[in-house]
């Protein structure tokens, strides 16, 4: 008694909930008693609505979302040059440039594939029939432009056009995924010059995208939900019989509303809600006779209630307000030590329902807190360490400038030109190396120590290789980070033209401009080049944040991880297998004015 009468005095935070839930329990006894079943019933009809209509609005939204990144997916998918390329290309009469653009275009849908997991297939078509795929092959000779859904692209004209079976396709996928486990989505192509349609690229997105969001739906103890498009047909739902003997033409007339049918003897109450974007339709069940049987037995409960419910009343808000305020007040206590700092507090969950789901999120958010601290501190330590290893290499060379600076004079004053010269080169370079300890340069200075390295080796291998240089006057006095280019140039003359059987190679360094935001560094040779498994796994490296210790080619690893720590994530280097022989390192960063 005495624990009870502590926890009902008039400040405690239990004597508030327990006036409260009193109150409420008598009140709605009342209005129960008075109003009687009929008001009762559309309290419970209206309710269900709402709340459907509200839960039907956010999962068809997230619908929404999904194929709308889906679209971008595509539209900058579409606009890549490599993707435009190929659709122009005429599979008869271009053969080696289809080569080209097909190794290009399967390189993108497989970094795509990569980056984009519920795409569980990507297939371009042109409008000559050419396709690619990175995980399906066509059955038929037949076109895939023929195809029903590519033909409902077209008559989309830029919209995302949905499909929810593949039954009849004229494509196998070759991980065999069954039909029910993906929806497919096709949108047109257009050619950026002509805004002519140029073809058609096709997404199946994995099912359980939509599933997650289909199966935490809950409406009720007996209703259930699924999803269907605008011609009947059930793009998911939860194993029920009752889905397949719905009326698609009960959907057809309106945006949102509700039907009441009867289906094997039991009356049910249909609750439906159309998507402006996608015309999706987000389709509700309510078995209505389970729904309102407790009606009546609350009209005869009702008035046994009253009569007892002020004496449990009382026992039961004191017991229901502790088992929710002692959680409740244990997890407040917690974040207040959090929010000084204290991470290592954690909820000690044993609870059910709401309660735990809060103390699950809790422990969940903390964790990641620490997470996120331990990445930072990595990423700063990772960036000054590159750092650190920057200002030492450029430490290194200042007394051998300053050494080669005074043989350069002494060797005019002999007429000694050719020395003179690979002096003067070899001083360029390093004094562009320096560059006073800056971290970035500009292109001009870039591409200076590029052309200073390779004049020196071309002294040291003679007739061994030419090199050209290809830019944009215009870039050159953007910003690059320095020692970018070099470590590529040094690269392919290493490993690309000396291991070459070929007399005399070729070293092409192109600087141009991809988009608003993106320069490209390309450097091309046709040396030895190298196998695409060595290709692949080197892209691998290079895609990852976190390696093993007996990851080679240091060098290419060190330039791709400074430029991704300088400009982001979607920075960096790529290689890719020249056509007839030789190595592309493809180096993209932020165009920095």
């Amino acid at each position: 008694m005495g624990r009870i009468r502590s926890l009902l005095k008039p400040e405690n935070m239990m004597f508030k909930m327990v006036v409260l839930n009193c109150g409420i329990l008598l009140l709605v006894t009342l209005i129960l008693t008075v109003t009687g079943n009929v008001i009762y019933q559309n309290s419970i009809e209206e309710h269900s609505f709402a709340n459907t209509m509200e839960i039907q609005n956010q999962v068809l939204k997230s619908l929404d979302l999904i194929f709308q990144a889906v679209s971008d997916d595509v539209e900058i998918l579409g606009k890549d040059p490599a993707i435009q390329d190929y659709l122009k290309v005429d599979d008869n009469r271009e053969q080696g440039k289809r080569v080209e653009a097909e190794g290009k275009v399967r390189s993108l849908l497989l970094r795509y594939s990569g980056n984009y997991k519920d795409y569980l297939n990507i297939v371009v078509v042109s409008e000559k029939g050419q396709y690619l795929s990175n995980d399906s092959y066509r059955i038929k000779k037949t076109p895939l432009s023929r195809e029903t859904w590519y033909q409902e692209a077209i008559e989309a004209d830029g919209k995302l056009a949905l499909s929810s079976t593949s039954f009849g396709r004229n494509l196998k996928s070759w991980k065999n995924y069954s039909t029910d486990s993906y929806v497919s989505a096709a949108k047109m192509i257009r050619d950026v010059n002509t805004q002519e349609p140029a073809g058609v690229i096709l997404v199946d997105l994995d099912i359980r995208s939509i599933q997650n969001l289909v199966e935490d739906i809950t409406m009720g103890q007996t209703g259930f939900g699924y999803i269907q498009d605008s011609d009947g047909k059930v793009i998911y739902t939860p194993k029920n019989e009752i889905v397949y003997r719905m009326n698609p033409e009960w959907f057809t007339d309106q945006d949102s509303g509700q039907v009441r049918c009867k289906i094997g003897g039991e009356k049910y109450n249909v609750i439906y809600t159309r998507s402006s974007y996608t015309d999706l339709i987000a389709v509700g069940v309510f078995d209505w006779g389970k729904t309102i049987e407790g009606v009546a037995q609350v009209r005869r409960a009702s008035i046994l209630i009253a009569v007892v419910i002020s004496v449990f009343a009382f026992l039961c808000s004191v017991a229901f307000s502790a088992s929710f305020t002692k959680p409740v007040s244990k997890l407040s206590r917690l974040m207040k030590r959090a929010e000084t700092g204290d991470l290592t507090v954690r909820f000690d969950n044993h609870y059910k329902g709401e309660v735990g789901q809060l103390g699950d999120s809790f422990n969940a958010m903390v964790d990641k807190i620490q997470g996120l601290l331990k990445l930072v501190y990595k990423e700063q330590k990772d960036k000054r360490e590159a750092e650190l290893k920057i200002l030492h290499e450029q430490i290194k060379p200042h007394f051998l400038y300053n050494t080669l600076d005074t043989i350069q004079w002494m060797a005019k004053g002999y007429h000694a030109m050719d020395i003179v010269d690979i002096v003067l080169a070899l001083s360029n370079f390093f004094r562009i190396s320096l560059s006073q300890g800056k971290e970035y340069i500009t292109l001009e200075k870039e591409l200076a120590m590029v052309k200073s390295y390779l004049d020196i080796q071309k002294y040291r291998y003679e007739d061994l290789f030419e090199y050209e240089t290809e830019y944009d006057p215009s870039l050159m006095k953007c910003e690059v980070l320095k020692l970018s280019l070099q470590p590529l140039v040094e690269n392919a003359l290493y490993h690309g033209i000396k291991e070459s059987d070929s007399e005399r190679g070729t070293i092409v360094v192109k600087v141009y401009q991809e988009s608003d935001t993106v320069i490209v560094l390309r450097v091309e040779d046709d040396g030895a080049g190298m196998s695409r498994e060595w290709c692949d796994q080197l892209n691998l490296w290079l895609g990852q944040k976190e390696r093993d210790e007996d990851v080679k080619a240091f060098a290419v690893l060190n330039v791709n991880d400074r430029i991704k720590i300088a400009y982001g994530d979607e920075y960096g280097l790529h290689y890719e297998l020249r056509p007839g022989g030789g190595t592309i390192a493809v180096l993209r960063i932020k165009y920095v004015r």
